[in-house]
């Protein structure tokens, strides 16, 4: 994971995109990171129309500015007092489907991580965080941190890294670690058995040799449990370590597999009550394991 300088909120003006643009906002501040806020217009509205269509077209982009703009203005007033300094915003409105917009965006602008805000599982986000995302959420080409609506900012000093050790998707902590050095976290591994997982790949034991280094400045703790509902498990261990933030890793897998299998990553959006960081297959080829775990536990 590249160090954090620019995050992406994607807002529909909602309670819940308002409290990811709060968290984002107390995030960036902390990170030293620009926010840019996106506003996505259906794409119905572009489409060609009788008369006057291209000034009602523009009058819609208008009012979206606006109301971007009191959106924009109404989170920095929520959160004046609890600031060092007011990261850079800039507001963006796209027409277009959200998800491709998004996608657009991050690559135009180079966002480094996107913010955005979940009621659950009957939020109007549904399509966003479902089956018909799998496109942003399995080749997203930056991280996405997913803030439930009821959720809160704190610190990031615990942090619960979840993990069936397959591949190298665990040693991106360690870029992740650098990344939000400002908050010094400890990282909370968790590996959760049902009894009929794959063989993994490696064992816990090189986690905690790659990570847990208190003469580098690094805390990590290795665990394992056995339980039938995993995204459970991993919730209520995150609780009882007190995490601020779960980090899990979405493998891309073709829809047929997915459609048998279901989605972890996708429960655990849809039902955390956490913010969860969504590491996918896009970010984690980027970095290999030596060059994410290894030289960051160096000190570089």
């Amino acid at each position: 994971m590249k160090p954090v300088k620019s995050i992406l909120v994607p807002t529909d003006f909602s309670p819940a995109a308002m409290n990811a643009y709060r968290y984002a906002l107390r995030l960036a501040d902390e990170l030293d990171a620009a926010i840019h806020l996106l506003f996505a217009l259906p794409p119905a509205v572009s489409a060609p129309g009788y008369g006057s269509f291209v000034n009602v077209t523009d009058l819609m982009i208008d009012n979206s500015r606006q109301d971007l703009l009191a959106f924009y203005r109404k989170g920095l007033t929520l959160e004046a007092g609890k600031l060092r300094h007011v990261p850079a915003i800039q507001t963006y409105v796209e027409i277009g489907d959200l998800r491709y917009s998004i996608r657009r965006q991050v690559q135009r602008e180079k966002n480094d991580l996107i913010v955005m805000g979940t009621t659950g599982s009957q939020g109007a986000w549904d399509d966003l965080l479902g089956t018909n995302t799998s496109v942003l959420m399995n080749r997203a080409p930056c991280p996405i941190l997913i803030v439930p609506e009821q959720a809160t900012y704190q610190p990031l000093r615990d942090i619960c890294f979840a993990t069936d050790l397959q591949g190298t998707a665990p040693f991106q902590a360690g870029s992740l670690l650098r990344s939000l050095r400002p908050f010094s976290p400890r990282m909370h591994f968790v590996h959760i058995t049902t009894g009929d997982d794959k063989v993994p790949q490696y064992g816990l034991e090189l986690l905690r040799e790659v990570f847990d280094r208190p003469d580098k400045g690094y805390h990590a703790t290795i665990t394992e449990r056995k339980s039938p509902h995993v995204t459970r498990a991993i919730f209520d261990f995150a609780g009882e370590r007190d995490c601020q933030l779960v980090v899990m890793h979405r493998p891309e897998r073709g829809w047929l597999n997915r459609l048998s299998k279901g989605s972890r990553t996708r429960d655990a959006a849809l039902h955390t009550p956490l913010p969860l960081l969504i590491l996918t297959d896009e970010v984690v080829v980027n970095a290999s394991a030596e060059e994410a775990g290894m030289d960051a536990m160096a000190g570089s």
